[in-house]
């Protein structure tokens, strides 16, 4: 018998583990999936993780997955995106992802944020609420994904509108 996965918030001492999941989980035989790592250690850097909205899936001591999301800026008011969703790649299908995103966004519901955002293929964070962000105004602006989407939440108001940056690019390219 498979001991269950617990989904919790991540603590310091997850942070190396952590670092090889999401690079595992980002590799293939032409990416090495370092990218991704680094959005996660500047986020780190950064203290830009919210606390309770980074949080890994482990299973008998081992972690399997891991989310985060972090302050951003929206044309000057504080947004909070998702980046990235990890699971490691043996147990990718299994519904490992699909619990992180329901704890985070559960959270996310609970702190009362007017609306999530990330870079992310539609038909996956379709089932979560995500929705295009381009008929909302707001945009992405370095474009490198055509798929930037908006979570909506109850305290959501079409007044957050305008041009996102992620922490990690705060002071960079484009601005």
């Amino acid at each position: 018998m498979t001991a269950p996965v617990i989904i919790r918030t991540a603590e310091p001492g997850d942070r190396e583990e952590v670092r090889e999941l999401v690079r595992e989980a980002f590799s293939s035989e032409d990416r090495d999936g370092l990218e991704e790592v680094g959005i996660v250690d500047s986020t780190w850097t950064l203290d830009a993780a919210r606390r309770d909205l980074e949080l890994v899936a482990v299973e008998e001591g081992a972690i399997v997955g891991h989310v985060m999301a972090a302050d951003g800026d929206l044309a000057g008011r504080e947004v909070v995106a998702v980046a990235p969703l990890a699971v490691t790649p043996t147990r990718q299908g299994e519904g490992i992802g699909h619990a992180l995103m329901t704890e985070l966004l559960r959270r996310a519901d609970e702190a009362k944020l007017p609306l999530i955002v990330l870079l992310g293929f539609p038909d996956y964070y379709g089932r979560f609420g995500f929705e295009p962000s381009g008929p909302l105004g707001i945009s992405y602006r370095l474009k490198r994904n055509p798929h930037f989407l908006v979570r909506r939440s109850a305290t959501y108001e079409p007044s957050y509108r305008g041009n996102f940056t992620y922490c990690w690019e705060a002071g960079g390219e484009g601005s």
